[in-house]
């Protein structure tokens, strides 16, 4: 459907920064039919790999945009993860379909941000949308009901933008979460690094991502396509106390550092820097809200930041479009903050010790380093590549299928004792199952409404309660009746008989319950959504 983005001064939401998180918030709102302008200070996107891996969660996200297809095309599935120690083989395993029965996307996928960008770029200018560039955010002030915005447009001139909500997606130096003094707290790390996008000539292996470790150095290569590489490194001791560290210094030094065979050549993109590891304190003031890097930042361990950032952004686009289509109370708003506000600080825990432990250069912790953890890598890639269970744990913690939030309006203790334990709760991502529909192949998220909520009913019929709400909130229902092809998803959402499941638009489990008694549900939508026959 193409939707016109129009240039006028008056606009329902206005997204400030056209990173992959501001993009993925245009793109979401384009599809509920969301009138929006971006703005971007950048006279281009982006033109380097920066954010590299495209986690499972994220492919979900693009798979309900249609465009998860092509970027697997543009990308390379990473078929295993290698490690060295002083250029040798030490420890390796196979990661190629790791999250099998996970997820539609079981593997890591290496997608540079540029090509990620182009295919969010895409998918708006496909709908008649696009991104303003070089205009410059410069205050704004919020009235009952409009925010009106200061810019600076390309030709040096003011102007005044008019919305109702105001996204700040513009990064780590977020000029939004500076103009609202949000505090961001956290800390940034002394030992800088560099990343690198070269050609090299090498013994290591295309299609594997290897992490080398030596006394000096460790370093990360992953392939990009045609000879071309992508390196996150640390520098030894003595780069570190130099005062300037150039690309000579890299060029000159990495494989001595790394005992490696690795010639680049041909350097792309070429960076150093101090990793950070910040908070913002809130996401929220009034009808401004915070996504992606200008409300989290996060170490380059585990490839969280930018499929967070992106989370956050398909998190808040439905809710936000609901209450503008008036589907639902203001209120709803109010679930962002408690539900992505620091969502990334329990995997950063363990990112951050990593981190230090790959970039310190204490002797102590080199000798570790070089020593305890060469054992530890030897015992457990041999459990990953042997476990099931071990593998499948290790790609629900990277992945972030497995993130699940509080249920902001409470859970109903007397629907869920009804459920034994392990079943998919309220709070978490829908589990994604194969299986026979209507005499079709088909899984648990193809069925989903991603503009709306599903109620996903197992039973032999509809109830005429049922029937009702669903028609009164306008909700998609999947009946899905008991049979030999269903059994499967009958037993993995814990219903004996007959029961229902109520999902958001963003694959999230609402509410649930092992009867088809609907008075929960009935009371549940009357408090979060607007009746569809009032509208």
């Amino acid at each position: 459907m193409i939707m016109d983005q129009s240039p006028d001064n008056t606009t329902e939401v206005l997204i400030v920064g056209a990173g992959p998180t501001g993009l993925m918030m245009a793109c979401q709102l384009a599809v509920h039919q969301v009138s929006f302008r971006i703005i971007d200070k950048n006279t281009t996107s982006s033109q380097n790999s920066g954010a590299l891996i495209v986690q499972a969660r994220t492919l979900e996200i693009f798979e309900q945009l249609g465009i998860a297809g092509e970027a697997i095309n543009q990308g390379i599935i990473a078929d295993r993860i290698d490690i060295l120690y002083n250029a040798k083989k030490i420890a390796g395993t196979s990661i190629k379909n790791i999250g099998q029965k996970l997820s539609q996307f079981p593997f890591l996928l290496m997608l540079e941000q540029s090509k990620t960008e182009k295919l969010l770029l895409k998918f708006l200018e496909e709908r008649g949308c696009y991104v303003e560039r070089n205009v410059q955010f410069r205050s704004f002030t919020e009235d009952k009901g409009s925010i009106t915005t200061d810019v600076i447009m390309p030709d040096g001139s003011g102007q005044k933008i008019v919305s109702k909500y105001i996204i700040g997606a513009d990064g780590s130096k977020s000029a939004i979460r500076n103009f609202l003094e949000i505090p961001f707290k956290g800390k940034t790390y002394s030992r800088p690094i560099f990343i690198l996008d070269c050609g090299a000539i090498t013994d290591i292996s295309s299609g594997v991502i290897s992490f080398a470790f030596s006394k000096a150095s460790v370093a990360g290569f992953f392939p990009l396509g045609d000879h071309r590489w992508r390196v996150d490194g640390s520098f030894p001791e003595r780069i570190k106390k130099s005062k300037v560290i150039t690309l000579e210094t890299v060029t000159k030094g990495l494989q001595r550092w790394n005992n490696l065979n690795f010639r680049l050549h041909d350097t792309e993109w070429f960076s150093v820097s101090h990793s950070q590891q910040k908070y913002a304190r809130t996401i929220r003031i009034g009808n401004c809200f915070l996504a992606g890097d200008s409300a989290h930042v996060n170490t380059p361990v585990g490839a969280q930041g930018m499929n967070a950032g992106l989370q956050d952004a398909h998190n808040l686009a439905w809710k936000m479009a609901f209450v503008l289509k008036q589907k639902a109370k203001p209120e709803l708003l109010d679930s962002y903050s408690t539900e992505r506000l620091g969502i990334t600080k329990g995997f950063a825990r363990h990112s951050d010790k990593v981190f230090k432990l790959v970039t310190n250069t204490n002797i102590a912790i080199r000798l570790f380093r070089t020593y305890i953890l060469k054992m530890y890598f030897k015992k457990m890639f041999p459990k990953l590549a042997n476990k099931e269970k071990s593998r499948l744990k290790f790609f629900k913690s990277i992945s972030q299928i497995d993130i699940h939030y509080k249920p902001a309006y409470g859970t109903y203790k007397d629907l869920e004792k009804l459920f034994s334990r392990g079943t998919p709760k309220p709070g978490y991502r829908f589990p994604y199952l194969e299986f026979i529909y209507d005499n079709k192949n088909t899984n648990s998220h193809h069925i989903l409404d991603a503009s709306g909520f599903t109620l996903l009913v197992l039973a032999e019929e509809l109830t005429p309660e049922i029937k009702s709400i669903s028609e009164k909130y306008n909700l998609k229902v999947v009946l899905i009746k008991k049979l030999a092809e269903t059994e499967k998803i009958y037993t993995t959402l814990g219903i004996k008989y007959s029961g229902f499941y109520l999902v958001r638009p963003d694959t999230y489990i609402a509410l649930r319950s092992a009867t088809m008694d609907s008075g929960h549900l009935s009371r549940y939508l009357e408090y979060l959504l607007i009746p569809h026959a009032i509208l």
